[in-house]
């Protein structure tokens, strides 16, 4: 568990994260202390570079092996975090409000 919460602190990531977000930190971070564009010491860069991947191998392995609910009511929670479908559930049949395609 541990190992889990450093790779989420190296990653700079919060208590949660989407896959998108892990990996825009993944990439940011590498581009910022890859050896090759890296300002500071040689040795830091190689070093901070290597702890970065390990941190993104250990948090993707976490969330490959995570198991996700398919289940009708767990899925219909998650369309509300889509702003168009929740709008479109409330007032879609709305003469002023809903939808006009």
């Amino acid at each position: 568990m541990q190992s889990i919460y450093e790779a989420v602190k190296v990653l700079g990531l919060g208590d949660k994260a989407t896959l998108v977000e892990i990996n825009r930190n993944y990439k940011a971070l590498l581009f910022k202390w890859h050896p090759d564009r890296c300002k500071e010491d040689p040795e830091t860069c190689k070093l901070m570079t290597q702890k970065i991947i390990q941190a993104y191998k250990i948090v993707t392995a976490y969330c490959y092996n995570h198991e996700f609910s398919f289940s009708k009511e767990d899925v219909e929670k998650s369309r509300l975090s889509d702003p168009e479908e929740f709008w479109n559930e409330k007032f879609g049949h709305d003469p002023l409000w809903g939808y006009h395609g």
